[in-house]
């Protein structure tokens, strides 16, 4: 049987990408979840982690909790987790499973990244929605203003042409009225010409008459 391969404390940090006093500070808190030589080392005395020794089981254990950290489980949430893993039948098949979830979180980074990536452009594409609809708002009450403004406009030489068309009915209506007086003034004038014109045709009828009396009175006939 092959000798159980051991890991140092800066490999393990390094692999777990965190520093080597979080890792020292995991293992004493979850220390009855991990090997002897990595939770407590017995004798050692150590009190920088310098004499821990990890398996790969404590490796994967400790990606079990670096994940549930990472989720935002708190260190007695992680503890429970791990209990109810512990119990598990099958504890070479859950530690199998727990190593190869290392190479799972890293497959996943590059779809996490995507994922990431798409929702920004999402929120992108909501916003200048947004900035559309904002521009939309503006414009329509710059077209609703000027609408009002031609309206008023409107509204004003209408009533400037009503006030054009009454004067001119007044005009018209002085016109006709002056029109009217001055065909009577003319009228009168016809006729006080024709009594004149009358009269001098009766005078002229009257005056060779008057001349032969005149004349008879004079010579005594």
């Amino acid at each position: 049987m092959s000798e159980q391969v051991l890991h140092r404390p800066a490999e393990v940090a390094a692999r777990l990408g965190v520093s080597t006093s979080t890792l020292r500070r995991w293992s004493q808190r979850f220390a009855e979840y991990l090997s002897p030589d990595a939770g407590e080392p017995a004798g050692s005395g150590d009190t920088d982690g310098a004499h821990r020794r990890y398996t790969d089981e404590d490796l994967a254990t400790l990606l079990t909790i670096k994940g549930l950290l990472a989720e935002g489980f708190t260190y007695q949430q992680v503890e429970r987790r791990l209990a109810a893993l512990r119990r598990m039948d099958g504890k070479e098949e859950v530690t199998r499973s727990l190593v190869a979830a290392e190479g799972s979180l890293q497959s996943l980074s590059p779809a996490i990244s995507i994922l990431a990536d798409t929702l920004h452009t999402v929120a992108d594409g909501q916003q200048a929605i947004l900035n559309a609809q904002q521009a939309n708002r503006e414009l329509m009450g710059v077209v609703v203003q000027d609408n009002f403004n031609i309206k008023e406009e409107n509204t004003k030489l209408r009533d400037r042409m009503l006030e054009l068309e009454r004067e001119m009915a007044e005009m018209r209506r002085r016109d006709d009225a002056h029109h009217a007086k001055m065909e009577a003034r003319m009228q009168a004038v016809e006729s006080a010409l024709d009594r004149i014109a009358d009269q001098l045709t009766n005078l002229q009828r009257e005056l060779p008459r008057r001349n032969r009396g005149l004349l008879g009175w004079l010579t005594g006939r």
